[in-house]
């Protein structure tokens, strides 16, 4: 008895220690590997803001909203996307004895920043939070958190979370993964499950990239070399469209960015559209001739995408769509395979079973996803996802082994037709020799006949064409000199309308520029030459101002004396001419300044002028004809002209009102201008 009260008061110690309050809060255990987010990410309290005391153990969150760490609008009906930034999740829970001192691994994926706070602790960051202009997200699914819980009490996990774009992701790409999902387990077990997971994904899916990629590539050579066969086309782009699938599924299955995972809301719809369409046109193109059905199908692969691209009002449609046009093209080609295989088709055994495969594998798996909302396999059920893997891999196999099948057949099959055409063709060349030596008899006692009348008859031939061709070389002489005589005096189409016609009729012309340029004292500058000297001066001026104009498709009318008159906007209508005709004035004036600087004593000053309207254009006279311009369009020109200063180009208003937004003026104010009275002129300093 006395041992038994001794014993009694030895254990009364241990009872004053502190317990785990398993009441109030959720026990954690580690009976299975891995403390799933359907356990962890339920009994959260949250609050929208930002305190960093709300980390603290002993802060009181009893008043804060109970929810799921996921936030997930379209799964709890309550739009946290609409006012979401920043916010703060607490967990409280008693660690079992089952989780003291193990090292644990702790996962999160989201789309936004994180802190993470264990009792108080900041134990990871993830991404960094900044505000809304300056945050930097990531999805940390492959980098855990640490840690390590010494003793078997009560705990406080905070989540600092911000996620500044969950509303334009919604709106953008439709997506509702506004929060994050957690999970706890051994670190051990990460590790384990992650190099494997790792390893096996990139392993199957660049496998899978790499089969239906040289697949693709090799059919879309068979079809460069033979585009008759168009169901090589078809097929090369089924195989891309799958090549870029499992190329999809490797990049998001182990990026951090979440940009590149958003970005396949929009890219594998584009996929799955390509792959139905391709899938579409290679049954049809092999075992159908009816094509208003894939026309059809054609059009609802390109509006299904753009619905889900283009307008978020019509993301699910988009989406609802694309799954049933999935069912359908499926159907299509079950359908379409069947009858073939019953009609006895050509080849539809063979390429038709592979293809069968994959289609009413694909349409079951599609029909169970829509029954169960899903298609997850948990590690209790290895076996199942065993079994669904094997199946998949059997079935996506069987399409290029089938083709290959069906190919190597079909040569097969060509190798053979093509011997026996051979044989045929042997047989009645045997049959016809006999009949071609009796030709040959015959033709050779007339050939030295034929060798003789052919030899004269070819010299007489050769004589006539060689005083034809020197006959038709004087005429083609004859037509260029006239051609490029007229067309050195007129445009090239009033010269071609006169050649049609024998005349042309004057024209008007509502939108030109005409550009007026004088020499300034031309008669006291002719004093300081001699006659060759001037006449070659001006030769040389005129031949730039010709080269010049002709760069921008403007028409020389003539020259007076000293005056050089040109038009652009005719006889071809040219909505840039006010543009054009001031680009050659600015150059025939930098011209005109540097020829003064090299030649100083033997060179001109030059005034130009430029007014826009309109002109009549056209042939003056019957001999010695010249293509002319009148209007007063042409006088206001000259008086531009003569009211510009040396060195300078004046515009009128008109053409101001065309050339101001691309070139600099300078506004001199009301002129007067002779025979016109006041006038608003502009000098034109230079392109803008």
């Amino acid at each position: 008895m006395r041992r038994l009260i001794t014993i009694l008061l030895l254990l009364m110690p241990l009872a004053a220690l502190p317990q785990p309050d398993t009441g109030r809060y959720k026990v954690l255990q580690l009976e299975e590997r891995i403390i799933s987010s359907n356990v962890l990410g339920k009994e959260w309290l949250y609050s929208p803001g930002d305190e960093r005391r709300w980390a603290d153990t002993a802060f009181d969150d009893s008043r804060w909203q109970t929810v799921n760490t996921d936030m997930d609008s379209m799964v709890h009906n309550v739009p946290y996307y609409r006012n979401y930034t920043i916010g703060w999740f607490r967990l409280h829970f008693v660690a079992d004895s089952s989780m003291v001192n193990v090292p644990l691994a702790m996962t999160l994926t989201h789309m936004g920043a994180s802190e993470v706070y264990l009792d108080g602790e900041r134990i990871r960051t993830y991404g960094k939070i900044n505000g809304r202009d300056s945050s930097r997200y990531v999805n940390p699914f492959t980098d855990p958190a640490y840690f390590v819980l010494t003793r078997a009490a009560h705990h406080v996990l905070a989540v600092r979370y911000a996620n500044y774009d969950a509303d334009k992701n919604y709106r953008t790409y439709n997506s509702s993964a506004v929060g994050f999902d957690i999970a706890i387990m051994t670190a051990q077990h990460f590790t384990s499950v992650a190099n494997n997971k790792l390893v096996s994904n990139t392993f199957i899916f660049i496998l899978m990239f790499g089969i239906f990629i040289a697949l693709s590539t090799s059919h879309l050579f068979l079809y460069l070399y033979n585009r008759g066969i168009r169901s090589n086309l078809f097929f090369s782009l089924f195989c891309m469209g799958f090549a870029l699938l499992f190329y999809t599924a490797w990049l998001t299955s182990g990026t951090a960015s979440p940009a590149i995972e958003l970005s396949s809301y929009y890219s594998i719809p584009t996929i799955i559209s390509l792959i139905c369409f391709s899938l579409s046109g290679f049954v049809n193109e092999l075992f159908s001739k009816k094509r208003l059905r894939f026309t059809i199908i054609s059009v609802q692969c390109l509006v299904f995408p753009l619905a889900i691209w283009l307008s978020k009002d019509y993301k699910n449609l988009g989406s609802i769509g694309l799954y049933a046009l999935v069912v359908l093209v499926l159907l299509e080609t079950i359908v379409l395979i069947i009858k073939a295989i019953v009609r006895k088709v050509r080849g539809a055994r063979i390429i038709g079973v592979g293809v069968l495969m994959f289609a009413i594998f694909l349409f079951c798996t599609l029909i169970y996803i829509a029954a169960n909302q899903g298609l997850t396999f948990d590690e209790e059920n290895s076996v199942g996802a065993a079994v669904f893997l094997g199946l998949a891999a059997l079935s996506f196999m069987a399409l290029p082994v089938s083709m290959s099948l069906f190919l190597a057949w079909n040569f097969a099959y060509i190798n053979k037709q093509l011997k026996n055409n051979l044989q045929q063709v042997k047989e009645l060349s045997d049959k016809t020799i006999a009949q071609e030596l009796e030709r040959t008899r015959l033709i050779e006692s007339r050939k030295e006949e034929l060798e003789h009348e052919v030899t004269t008859r070819t010299a007489e031939v050769v004589a006539q064409k060689q005083q034809l061709e020197r006959r038709n070389d004087e005429l083609k002489t004859e037509k260029q000199r006239s051609d490029d005589l007229l067309l050195n005096i007129l445009p090239g189409e009033i010269a071609e309308e006169l050649k049609q016609t024998g005349h042309s009729d004057a024209r008007l012309f509502n939108n030109v520029s005409v550009m007026f340029t004088d020499f300034v004292n031309f008669t006291q500058a002719g004093e300081r030459m001699s006659p060759q000297e001037l006449v070659d001066e001006l030769h040389v001026c005129f031949r730039t101002f010709d080269e010049i104009i002709s760069k921008y498709g403007i028409e020389k009318i003539k020259t007076i004396g000293d005056a050089y008159l040109a038009v652009s906007g005719l006889p071809l209508p040219d909505p840039d001419h006010a543009a054009k005709v001031t680009k050659a004035a600015l150059e025939i004036l930098a011209f005109m300044k540097a020829r003064r600087e090299m030649m100083p004593q033997n060179s001109f000053r030059i005034r130009i002028g430029i007014h826009s309207g309109s002109v009549v254009a056209g042939i003056v006279g019957i001999k010695k004809f010249a293509y002319d311009i009148w209007g007063d369009t042409v006088n206001t020109a000259a008086r531009m002209e003569s009211s510009s200063e040396p060195g300078r180009i004046n515009v009128s208003e008109a053409t101001y009102v065309l050339i101001r937004e691309r070139f600099r003026c300078t506004h001199r104010g009301m002129i007067n201008a002779r025979n016109k009275g006041e006038m608003n002129m502009y000098f034109v300093e230079g392109e803008k």
